[in-house]
């Protein structure tokens, strides 16, 4: 009976020996399988195409420092700003194959002419509309995201630039009027959303090379342009502009895009953070435009550059007439759908 208990005793200690164990080494495999996954870094490049102090490039930063810290630092991102890796038209070209991963650049038309929408003449009359029409999950929103997907590339945002206006030598006839002939020759972008609309204003166009449009303006071959924002108009052409005109004839704008392989990789929780951020972005770029736009026409009178300042109805009614007479042009351009689709929004 003695012999018995021995035993007994001998049999539980052995087993309670072998639990122990067995559970020790259950948790020795479980803290190294979890050491030997840690969480994948990754890595991308931005590129940009204005120089360091500039309000788009303040934005790519301020992006970079938010994505990585509510990541963890497990995003990261390496900006070059200032066409640092090449003109927006190769950097969309990069995009599209991977080879760089992000970037805040003006969208080229070159593979999609209906990638111009943004550029539509007259798109918006004022800063609330902007609001609205460029913020994230509007038509103009999801139709550009679209045509971006389609190149493998995914939109992320808009940033806003400001309003586009007419920077003159000479005074135009009566600005305001949508039929009288206003008798100046007006450099246009080689773009026809551009041209459509100085033609159907009653202004004589040409086309000159932003490179030489300074010389153009100081040498008479142009008696103003079409194509820029008040900042744009008062740091490269003061010296040689008398009148600024702000018609308000497009929004100045670039785009947040990124890879669209490299986009669909990421986590749907990295995936909100990017775009979540962005969307502020965007959003702080219409505020910012709207007093940069107020800044630099201040800095053009106090320049003795004169500034036409329309009022609401006159920008009311060259945008009504824009939209009746300059929109159906640009339905070979864009596409009726698209341009059928822009016109609700106003109705």
């Amino acid at each position: 009976m003695r012999n018995k208990k021995l035993v007994y005793v001998v049999l539980a200690v052995f087993v309670i020996s072998i639990l122990t164990l067995t559970g020790c080494g259950q948790n020795k495999v479980a803290d190294s399988k979890d050491a030997a996954t840690p969480q994948k870094t990754i890595k991308i490049r931005m590129a940009g195409q204005y120089p360091s102090d500039h309000p788009g490039t303040q934005a790519m930063t301020k992006l970079k420092e938010t994505v990585e810290a509510k990541t963890n630092g497990r995003i990261q991102m390496t900006l070059y700003p200032a066409n640092q890796l090449g003109d927006y038209t190769l950097i969309y070209d990069e995009i599209m194959k991977g080879t760089i991963e992000m970037a805040l650049i003006s969208i080229p038309s070159g593979h999609d002419p209906k990638l111009e929408l943004t550029y539509v003449p007259s798109i918006a009359e004022n800063y609330d509309q902007v609001r609205k029409l460029y913020s994230q999950g509007s038509y103009i929103y999801n139709t550009m995201d679209q045509l971006n997907n389609a190149l493998n590339v995914k939109l992320l945002g808009f940033n806003v630039e400001g309003f586009g206006g007419l920077g003159m030598t000479k005074l135009p006839e009566d600005p305001a009027s949508v039929t009288s002939k206003k008798n100046v020759l007006l450099r246009v972008p080689p773009m026809d959303v551009f041209k459509v609309w100085a033609d159907d204003m009653n202004y004589t166009t040409v086309t000159v090379p932003y490179a030489e449009l300074y010389t153009a303006l100081q040498t008479g071959v142009a008696d103003g342009w079409s194509g820029g924002t008040p900042v744009s108009n008062w740091l490269g052409f003061r010296d040689v502009l008398k009148y600024y005109i702000p018609v308000n004839n497009f929004v100045e704008n670039t785009s947040y895009v990124m890879n669209l392989d490299l986009w669909k990789s990421l986590s749907a929780e990295d995936q909100k953070i990017i775009a979540d951020t962005t969307a502020e972005l965007s959003t702080e770029s219409v505020d910012i435009s709207q007093k940069s736009d107020k800044q630099y026409m201040d800095e053009m009178k106090k320049a003795g550059i004169k500034v036409i300042e329309l009022s609401d109805a006159d920008l009311k009614t060259l945008a009504d007439q824009t939209r009746k007479t300059s929109w159906p042009k640009l339905n070979n351009r864009l596409g009726k759908e698209i341009m059928d689709g822009l016109l609700k929004e106003y109705k």
